[in-house]
């Protein structure tokens, strides 16, 4: 019993063996890497790359670190003169901050599925043979996040110049959600907060009051095409978020400009925003939207302003049988019935000015509801609770009590991505460039080029037209005499008999 109770037990065993494997994957990539930098070395073009002997490089990888040597090679241009390293460029050795991909992607999903920074460096070192710190761990989200943000920047000014490649997608119907969570701020955040809200109150002649608490509103947006049908989790079709510390007009144009490459927009027959009732969602709407308020705000607000569970299921009832008509005069009916008390009604008008648009579904409002794809299904809208539960209440409302403006941001979009792709983050897809479309240029170029070529063709036209000058007048001098010649030559009537 002794023997047994003093052997290796399982779960130890597994972490020797796996952290073993590791060290020999280590080796073997190592080896692999510079066997491959002697083989670029020996059939380089030796006049173009001048060998300068040697630099060592460490990579972390989900198996360890790899320490491993390569060549380093100088280029001559004709204005200037670079080092490079053919080894990382054949193999597309790509990291961030001496990070591999990989192991960055396996970041960036842990950190997703975690509730702060360290616990995440904590699963890394757990799921990896690698070890990382919190706060090294926080600078992979800043600089992963920070791209994500370059890059919608870049596609709003590309969609701005008229340089985006127009999508090709075609969808008969495009639905649209938006809702915010309101974050407490810190640092430099909380006490720029603070100073608008002073400014503000100035110029309202209000008595500035200091704030318990600051916070602001991080915005979720999302589009879809649908809901997957005979799916009794009713996911969403093609799904796409929007998300961050951005002001309404910010969003507006990163939704343009997204839908503008994704979709051939022409095809679109309907399009429906749903929103809590906010300004800034209503706001979204382009010409052609159905604007909907969501059931689940509606209820809510009713609950908050009626006490009486009676009175509320009346007003919850003329709701489903769409009488909406008659819910103003109900509300003004209820003033006098609840005694007519100044709080009472203060809170009735209030449900009364929530309640006076946005009522009616799409389904009552469209002229044409269009026939949904194959395995698609048209469904009442109203998603944005859960998303917004699903996508950041889980991370950014999870122990930690406050947030920079710029760290929520980033956080936000990178979990945004994990719910777009089931949890597959692709690095390479951030990094990677955004297509341009040069067409218009290059037409535009085009009919230049065709203006200066007609120019110089009138110009040469002028020129020999003044050479020509002398030829003309001798053609026109001649003419009758050669007219006369032509005349004498021509056959008669009875040469053709």
């Amino acid at each position: 019993m002794s023997e047994i109770e003093n052997s290796v037990k399982f779960n130890e065993l597994e972490k020797k063996v796996y952290n073993l494997v590791c060290k020999l994957g280590c080796n073997i990539l190592k080896n692999i890497l510079e066997s491959q930098d002697k083989i670029l070395m020996e059939n380089r073009d030796k006049k173009t790359y001048r060998h300068k002997g040697y630099r060592t490089n460490c990579i972390k990888t989900l198996m360890g670190e790899i320490e491993y040597k390569r060549a380093i090679y100088l280029i001559k241009g004709e204005k200037e003169e670079k080092h490079i390293y053919l080894l990382d460029n054949t193999l597309s050795i790509s990291t961030i901050g001496k990070i591999s991909n990989n192991l960055v992607e396996k970041m960036l999903k842990t950190v997703c599925e975690t509730i702060s920074y360290r616990k995440g460096a904590e699963e890394i070192k757990n799921l990896t043979n690698e070890t990382i710190s919190h706060e090294g761990l926080r600078n992979i989200i800043y600089t992963v996040g920070k791209d994500i943000a370059e890059k919608e920047k870049q596609l709003v000014k590309l969609h701005q110049q008229e340089k985006l490649y127009k999508g090709t997608r075609k969808v008969p119907a495009l639905f649209e959600e938006a809702d915010g969570i309101w974050l407490n701020l810190q640092g430099k955040d909380r006490q720029e907060q603070k100073e608008k809200y002073k400014e503000k109150c100035e110029k309202q002649n209000k008595e500035y009051e200091k704030l318990k608490s600051v916070k602001s509103e991080l915005k979720l947006h999302i589009t879809h095409e649908g809901w997957e049908k005979d799916n009794n989790r009713h996911n969403l079709v093609n799904k796409e978020y929007i998300a961050g510390f951005m002001t309404p007009k910010t969003l507006e144009k990163i939704r343009n400009a997204k839908i503008y490459q994704k979709y051939n927009t022409e095809t679109i027959k309907l399009r429906v925003l749903n929103g809590d009732g906010a300004k800034w969602i209503e706001n979204l709407c382009t010409e052609k939207t159905i604007y909907q308020k969501d059931n689940f705000h509606i209820h809510q607000e009713i609950i908050r302003d009626i006490q009486e569970k009676e009175h509320q299921e009346q007003l919850i009832n003329l709701l489903k049988e769409k009488r909406y008509n008659e819910i103003p005069e109900y509300i003004e009916n209820l003033k006098y019935e609840l005694g007519g008390e100044e709080k009472t009604i203060k809170k009735l008008n209030t449900l009364k000015k929530y309640l006076r648009n946005g009522l009616p579904r799409y389904t009552e409002i469209a002229e044409e509801i269009p026939k949904a794809p194959k395995d698609t299904e048209y469904r009442d809208m109203g998603i944005m609770e859960s998303q917004i539960f699903s996508v950041l209440k889980v991370k950014l409302c999870s122990g930690r009590k406050s947030w920079s403006k710029n760290g929520a941001t980033y956080i936000s979009k990178i979990c945004a991505i994990y719910s777009e792709t089931k949890g597959n983050i692709g690095i390479e897809k951030i990094e990677s460039e955004i297509p341009i479309d040069n067409s218009i240029e290059e037409y535009i170029k085009e009919i230049e080029e065709n203006v200066l070529k007609n120019k110089k063709i009138h110009r040469t036209n002028l020129i020999e037209t003044e050479e020509n000058k002398y030829a003309q007048a001798k053609i026109i001098e001649y003419t009758p005499k050669i007219k006369e010649l032509v005349k004498i030559a021509e056959p008669t009537a009875l040469m053709y008999r």
